[in-house]
């Protein structure tokens, strides 16, 4: 072989390696801003802009480089954004910040912080996206009240949705759509009000044309909590074309104190139009402390509507009420605080846009 084809064929293959490792960058995030009215029965109401009531409204940078051989090397910076004032609250990539090593056919090993597997076990059967007045949290993350989350937490951030100093691994992409991940998260010696805590769990799910479904459960150890807060999620859906109905079950425990929710949920498209409504219950049993909540109950009802302007932009509005019973406190967002037993409500109308 003489020099000019040892050249060529050197040129070849720098040219074939240098193809097999890729690189991209994204820049993406979402804008949405709506005006809210919201009301607590025996105190009054309130009128707001706010931010993030269809979809969460945030910016963040991911990027990913094509390593070769099914390998790839990514990262994930997200950050809240608050629309009506300008503010980035709370500061810094707090939404996610990750980086990750992937296989095609090993799956992927993902550190740092990132939604916990019973938040995505259940987020995602939730048709409000899980934000505004319509949004399942509601009746989770309340710091007011005797729950099982402020029995554990206080007001303290907490690990119902995400987990910081996290190492986590995912099943590979496979024919049988089952999907899943296992979570430790490191404590670090910290304290729960820097959102420091010990956390382990995982999630097995099916996801296969029409169907889904996952359950998931975490285990939660922290500078407060004595023994460990629990948190079970088990919730399904099924697309029937002319409507996509959802279920699940969620039960968060601490001690002697446990909260189960129920959700129920279904969206109706109709071309550019999307009709939602969700019915999601909040049961107590056993006791804070010395205070019983075995009589605390809440029910939250939701319809919404949706205007697709195109795939990116769209208008919306949601109306949504909350129903005390005994000595909760649960409220709609923006509203005040009310007494144990009243009762809350709100409606927002507002714009969407991803980019």
């Amino acid at each position: 072989m003489n020099r000019k084809k040892l050249i060529a064929l050197a040129v070849a293959a720098l040219a074939g390696a240098a193809s097999a490792q890729t690189s991209s960058l994204t820049v993406f995030g979402v804008a949405d801003a709506a005006v809210r009215r919201a009301n607590t029965d025996g105190v009054g109401g309130i009128t707001s802009l706010v931010s993030g009531s269809y979809s969460s409204a945030r910016f963040g940078f991911r990027g990913v480089e094509d390593l070769g051989g099914g390998l790839s090397a990514s990262f994930w910076l997200e950050s809240f954004l608050n629309l009506d004032s300008g503010a980035i609250t709370p500061a810094g990539f707090q939404r996610r910040s990750t980086v990750s090593l992937a296989s095609r056919n090993w799956g992927e090993l993902r550190l740092g912080r990132d939604y916990t597997p019973t938040h995505s076990s259940w987020a995602r059967y939730d048709p409000f996206g899980y934000v505004g007045i319509g949004a399942v949290q509601l009746l989770i993350l309340s710091a007011t009240g005797n729950t099982p989350v402020t029995y554990a937490f206080g007001a303290n951030p907490n690990t119902v949705q995400r987990v910081s100093n996290g190492v986590q691994y995912f099943l590979p992409r496979n024919d049988w759509g089952v999907e899943g991940q296992i979570v430790h998260a490191f404590r670090e010696g910290g304290t729960t009000a820097n959102d420091q805590h010990q956390t382990t769990g995982g999630r097995i799910g099916v996801t296969k044309g029409a169907f889904s479904v996952s359950l998931a459960h975490m285990r939660t150890h922290n500078d407060l909590t004595f023994g460990y807060f629990k948190d079970t999620a088990l919730a399904g859906s099924f697309d029937a074309g002319v409507a996509r109905v959802s279920g699940g079950i969620r039960r968060l425990e601490y001690l002697s104190a446990k909260q189960d929710n129920y959700l129920l949920a279904a969206v109706v498209p109709l071309g550019v139009h999307e009709l939602k409504a969700s019915w999601n219950r909040a049961d107590m049993s056993g006791a804070v402390r010395n205070t019983s909540i075995e009589n605390d109950r809440a029910d939250q009802y939701a319809v919404g509507y949706v205007y697709n302007l195109s795939k990116r932009s769209r208008l919306y509005a949601t109306y949504a009420t909350i129903h005390n019973k005994g000595g909760s406190r649960f409220v709609v967002p923006g509203a005040p605080a009310g007494t144990a037993g009243a009762t809350s409500k709100g409606v927002e109308m507002g714009v969407n846009h991803d980019f």
